[in-house]
Formats: structure tokens, sequence, C-alpha cells
């Protein structure tokens, strides 16, 4: 029996739900999306799974994803405070600022993780999590994965792992 459960196609066959077993970065029952439409396949999807499963033992790339989402967050904590607009925003973040300056893994405000599956060559692996996100909350968090590197921490604006390094570029990597 394979790693995803539940798995149905979705909008006429664009793309593929269904839900596995998180043993990595999220704990627990993760969702997963297969990119139908752009030639991703079921068995994509379980190589990109089984990679992710693999990643609590990627040293390197957690201090990297720790590095990327505190440039993301503190650029967008200072955005908030500047805008003045969304006080709101700003406020619901002070909780976030406290856990960050006291040691806390900024990973742990994120919520909501799904796991996007393109298709894979064939000696690569590469996929993004989307994630729920407290200081991005129109846009959500983007992390990119292309091999055992981190590629992109930041909105999810349309981006794949298969993009061009300049491609990923953010204000707050400057």
């Amino acid at each position: 029996m394979g790693m995803i459960r539940n798995l149905k196609e979705e909008h006429n066959g664009l793309f593929a739900t269904g839900t596995f077993d998180s043993k990595s970065i999220f704990q627990g029952e993760m969702q997963v999306e297969i990119f139908l439409d752009e030639g991703a396949t079921e068995s994509d999807a379980e190589k990109c799974i089984e990679h992710y499963n693999s990643l609590l033992d990627k040293h390197e790339m957690l201090d990297s994803l720790q590095t990327g989402l505190e440039k993301f967050f503190l650029f967008m904590y200072n955005e908030w405070e500047q805008m003045d607009i969304y006080d709101d925003i700003f406020k619901s973040l002070e909780n976030v600022m406290k856990g960050y300056k006291s040691g806390e893994e900024l990973v742990s405000y994120l919520s909501s993780p799904m796991l996007y599956v393109w298709p894979q060559p064939e000696n690569e692996v590469g996929y993004g999590v989307v994630c729920e996100c407290p200081w991005e909350p129109e846009h959500q968090c983007m992390i990119l994965i292309r091999n055992d590197r981190i590629v992109y921490v930041g909105t999810s604006e349309g981006n794949t792992p298969w993009d061009d390094e300049d491609e990923y570029y953010c204000i707050w990597n400057d």
C-alpha cells in the first residue's frame, strides 16, 4: 500500500489531493497536492514524501529553514508595524516576537501545512510546503526544497523548486 491515503482528483483533473503521515517538520497527518496538469504523478509525490520525512536528520537544512523564517518574519514584523493600518495583524504578532526572542523555532507558528508536488526529474527531488503563517496571513508561507537545499522561504507566489535562482529573490534576504 502506498503512503498516500484518500487520493482524489480535483477540478477536472488539474490536481489530486490526499493525506499522508508526516514524520518530519510538521508531525501527524498532512495534506499533499499533486499537480497532475503539469505531469506530476502519485509516484512523484511518494518520492517527495520520502525525502520530506527524512528532513529531521538533515540539520543544515533545518538551520537554513530557521534562518529563512527569521529573515521573513523580522521583515514582515517591521512592515506591519510601519504600515500603521494593520494594527490587528501587528498586535497578533507580539506573541510570535516574544517566542522568537525566547528561542522558539518559528516553524512552530506555521499551521495547516500542505506538500506541493510537481513532476520530478529522474535524479532530483523538489517540492514545496505551504503553510498558514501569522506574519503573512494573506499569501501564506512557502518553503521550497530542491534536493538537500532550502531554495526559498517566503510568500506563496507560484514559485516551484525548478525555478531559476533569481526568481527566488526576496527583499528580506538583502
